[in-house]
């Protein structure tokens, strides 16, 4: 078993379910879920507000830097289609020495996807046909080598975070 701290990236299309499943682990392994858009009436509001997707990145790299120069062990939760992102999320990772990183990418058929996202009765961005249909024209889902895939139809997401959960315990 290694005594490396340890990342999980969780990325994917809206509606796939990627926050419940996050919160599970966090749960279930005690670590911490970072997902930017929890940090509400911030500066990260005036960044989603004004579509700056590279100062996003740039905020989200300067808190994960934080997050891992304390050591802890960390559920890192995003969309991220772009190999770019992906990339530039697993590159900071590679830089810290004492952290292993895993990379999954949740997925549903778009028939699953709609449904969930038309039946959100919460806030989220993605909420009716059009808005999912546009999100997913305008990013195409990029494979990233080495990361595991998840298809989430059919699975509760207690079923995916105990997948995931098992997939972690092995590989560490």
């Amino acid at each position: 078993m290694s005594t490396k701290s340890q990342f999980l990236f969780i990325r994917g299309r809206p509606a796939t379910g990627k926050i419940t499943v996050a919160r599970i682990i966090e749960k279930e392994l005690g670590w911490k879920v970072f997902w930017l858009h929890e940090l509400k009436n911030t500066v990260v509001d005036i960044v989603k507000e004004h579509r700056i997707p590279r100062l996003m990145d740039d905020l989200t790299a300067s808190i994960l830097r934080f997050i891992m120069d304390r050591g802890d062990n960390v559920i890192f939760v995003r969309p991220s289609p772009d190999k770019e992102t992906v990339n530039a999320i697993t590159n900071l990772v590679s830089s810290y020495e004492d952290y292993g990183i895993s990379v999954f990418r949740l997925t549903a058929s778009y028939d699953n996807l709609l449904e969930r996202a038309t039946s959100r009765d919460d806030e989220y961005r993605i909420r009716t046909k059009e808005e999912l249909d546009g999100y997913i024209q305008s990013r195409e889902e990029a494979v990233v080598e080495g990361e595991y895939i998840i298809v989430t139809d059919s699975k509760t997401p207690r079923q995916v975070a105990d997948e995931i959960i098992a997939i972690i315990r092995k590989d560490i």
